[in-house]
């Protein structure tokens, strides 16, 4: 027989599961949004490639030392990564990045792995990883909270592809599936 402490924990139950079910719609709802190929630094400015949005300029200090500038790399597809040694999906997506940028950079793609790490321990911290993906010491730059803001990066890792032009290909919030990237790469180096 079920008392009365039954029935409300049993309405409890079901509150508590309607509340996820509408908060985990409304997060998908913002994550969809969010991982468009616009966002409001991005939009309106427009790129030459297909008509796609330009992507802000950057100037970027290398970990080994020297600057990545976007306009530098002006007729090269280039994939940006905002990631941070500290960030799980961001260290598990890492080795297939460093090996694509390797395997493709003789087709005009060039990598660029942005810290979002806090300084001043970002230039220790990024060294140390390298050690354990090795390749990535010649990508890494270290990033500061402006270029971070430019690209409206709201959450690690997310990836941007970008055509010769500097126009926006795909922006990938979250960790990035390696074959859909891998296939876009194959589509713009062709």
């Amino acid at each position: 027989m079920a008392t009365r402490d039954d029935e409300t924990f049993k309405g409890l139950l079901i509150a508590a599961g309607i509340a996820l079910v509408l908060s985990s719609a409304l997060l998908l709802s913002l994550s969809l949004r969010q991982g468009g190929t616009a966002n409001s630094r991005l939009e309106g400015k427009e790129g030459r490639g297909e008509g796609r949005p330009a992507v802000p300029p950057f100037d970027l200090e290398r970990l080994q030392g020297g600057r990545v500038t976007l306009s530098g790399l002006r007729g090269r597809i280039v994939v940006v990564d905002f990631w941070a040694t500290w960030c799980p999906p961001c260290r598990a997506e890492m080795p297939w990045l460093v090996a694509m940028g390797k395997k493709y950079e003789s087709r005009g793609v060039v990598f660029v792995a942005i810290s979002e790490d806090d300084p001043p321990g970002q230039i220790p911290l990024v060294t140390e990883y390298a050690r354990e993906v090795p390749g990535l010491e010649r990508f890494a730059v270290l990033g500061d909270p402006q270029i971070e803001a430019d690209y409206g990066v709201t959450s690690l890792p997310t990836l941007f592809v970008i055509d010769r032009e500097g126009g926006l290909v795909q922006k990938f919030t979250g960790a990035a599936d390696e074959a859909t990237v891998v296939a876009l790469i194959e589509r713009l180096a062709d």
